[in-house]
């Protein structure tokens, strides 16, 4: 087997839905290992390096949360998309917030899985575009992508990756509104819009930067269109 073949972590208890998986990424020219329990899927991510992680919320004992929890707080910087059969907005939230870099609900296309993987392996594998390599400055903010750090009134704002490429595709458009299928293809890589991700981040990016993130200035809702950044950042 190929020493550098990207290697994937799959991990759910339910065994047919790791054997599909493990078809569909293995016909995808990956490598897979597999868990069906969270205490397996830490055994295994310490005893070998993933490229990503694919990880279901809902398993007896220690659950996708507590797994996902445990790797950030080691320094496990790979991607992890999270699998969950619960489509409430505040399940995938936590899980962002926890470091998730992306949240599928089942059922799923195998197809669609496949080319969200492929997306976070792109942008995980430290490639840099002119564009990220660029500050962006508007108003009083200023984005270092490459940083991953917004500033606002010269004060250091961490963001996540995601974050930092729905913030990239606002700042270059100031004043601008910017479609929700624009930020999805511009963030997350592929044109498989899922405008309840776009809904979460925003959210988690206004907390972050706004006095007031029930009352934006800076990140706009623009109604059956997307978002404009502009107001508070004059």
């Amino acid at each position: 087997m190929k020493k550098d073949m990207t290697h994937i972590l799959v991990v759910d208890n339910e065994r047919e839905l790791l054997d599909l998986l493990e078809l569909h990424l293995t016909e995808s020219g990956m490598r897979v290992s597999k868990a069906d329990s969270g205490r397996k899927a830490l055994d295994l991510l310490h005893q070998h390096q993933f490229d990503l992680v694919i990880l279901d919320i809902l398993m007896d004992e220690l659950d996708g949360f507590a797994v996902l929890e445990q790797l950030r707080q080691e320094e496990m910087k790979m991607p992890v998309i999270l699998l969950s059969a619960k489509h409430e907005l505040e399940s995938k939230v936590h899980g962002l917030g926890l470091g998730a870099d992306d949240y599928v609900t089942k059922p799923f296309s195998p197809a669609e899985l496949v080319a969200r993987v492929q997306a976070h392996l792109r942008r995980a594998s430290g490639a840099l575009s002119v564009y990220q390599s660029m500050v962006y400055t508007f108003g009083n903010l200023s984005l270092n992508p490459a940083g991953q750090v917004l500033f606002k009134n010269n004060q250091p704002i961490l963001l996540s990756a995601l974050e930092t490429k729905i913030m990239l595709a606002l700042i270059k458009r100031p004043n601008q509104p910017v479609s929700k299928a624009r930020l999805f293809r511009e963030a997350w890589g592929h044109e498989n819009v899922d405008e309840n991700s776009i809904g979460v981040y925003i959210n988690l990016l206004r907390k972050k930067i706004e006095d007031d993130p029930r009352d934006p200035e800076y990140i706009l809702t623009v109604w059956g269109v997307g978002y404009m950044l502009t107001g508070g950042a004059e």
